[in-house]
């Protein structure tokens, strides 16, 4: 019985998998005919549209974690994810696509802010506890970047304000057709992780942190992948970095003002840490404008490190 139990959820796993790059396929070529058509960069559309969409699952875990009084699943899920946003995706990306320009003057000007919003989980978490207060600031940091894009699109970018509602009616459509599709999957992706996690007894924080996070990063994967491919590099890196500001923000903001969120120190302290310096090492690579295969392989064994890392201190405190 065990053994037939692992089987089945890693065939809905697979399943899952199989509908979230079809419908990332579908979501790219609507981005793309959309940003021709008014004229926005695709960095923003992919911060704005695909981070957004990406980002629904860890959103969906922080409101069922919320209501459930399991915090430690959320933030587990949201530090987790971020890692692997910075380390495995954005280093398979550039391992594919061997040498990645990376350009636009809107994101050589916000990545301060990215990393000032990435730290703000460890500044607030710090003493064990997100209260409500802080999550509405995070919310608040969150709206403030969007508005800081707008503006800035506006002076670097070239947005057309008279694309009538038929030009992109059929785009509207399958992007929302495709995020729903997203969502569906990957929570049936996560339930499935989720049950092999209760079958293998592992503990709540490490389900979030490492299991969870792979589920809830599929999308960025598919579509960060997805865009390399499709030459829509700004895309991908609005995406990953547009997911990352998501999560620390305003998916842990609306997940504290739901129920405040009381965090174990020994967790999470070194798993943030790791998360901060991660995001520091990708915009490292924004401002040298460029990331390559290798540089690729490098973030790869940086989420091996980190791997290796929570081991032993699991094995250091008697988890």
């Amino acid at each position: 019985m065990f053994i037939n139990d692992l089987y089945v959820y890693a065939g809905f796993s697979l399943a899952s998998l199989i509908i979230i790059m079809k419908s990332a396929g579908f979501i790219i070529k609507a981005l793309s005919h959309y940003a021709k058509k008014t004229g926005v960069s695709d960095y923003l559309i992919g911060f704005l549209v695909v981070s957004i969409g990406t980002s629904l699952p860890e959103l969906t875990t922080a409101f069922m974690s919320a209501f459930s009084g399991n915090s430690s699943l959320s933030i587990g899920n949201i530090v987790g994810a971020n890692i692997i946003d910075v380390t495995i995706i954005l280093g398979l990306t550039s391992i594919i696509g061997k040498r990645i320009a990376i350009h636009g003057k809107m994101l050589q000007k916000t990545f301060t802010i990215v990393l000032f919003i990435t730290l703000l989980p460890l500044i607030f978490g710090f003493d064990g506890r997100v209260s409500r207060l802080e999550g509405g600031l995070l919310i608040s940091s969150y709206l403030f970047y969007v508005l800081l894009l707008l503006r800035n699109e506006g002076h670097f970018g070239h947005i057309k304000k008279d694309v009538s509602w038929n030009e992109i009616r059929q785009d509207v459509i399958i992007v929302t057709g495709c995020i729903v599709a997203l969502l569906l999957s990957t929570k049936w992706l996560l339930l499935s992780a989720d049950k092999i996690s209760s079958i293998l007894n592992i503990p709540q924080f490490t389900v979030g942190l490492i299991i969870l996070a792979f589920g809830t990063t599929m999308p960025e994967l598919t579509i960060s992948i997805s865009s390399v491919l499709k030459d829509s590099s700004g895309i991908a890196f609005g995406d990953i970095l547009g997911a990352i500001v998501c999560n620390s923000s305003l998916v842990l903001g609306i997940s504290a003002l739901i129920n405040p969120i009381t965090i174990g120190s020994s967790d999470f302290i070194p798993a943030a840490l790791f998360m901060v310096t991660s995001v520091f090492i990708a915009i490292l690579f924004v401002k040298k404008k460029e990331i390559t295969w290798q540089e690729g392989i490098g973030l790869i064994m940086l989420y091996v490190t980190f791997l290796l890392s929570q081991a032993q201190i699991r094995s250091f405190f008697g988890i």
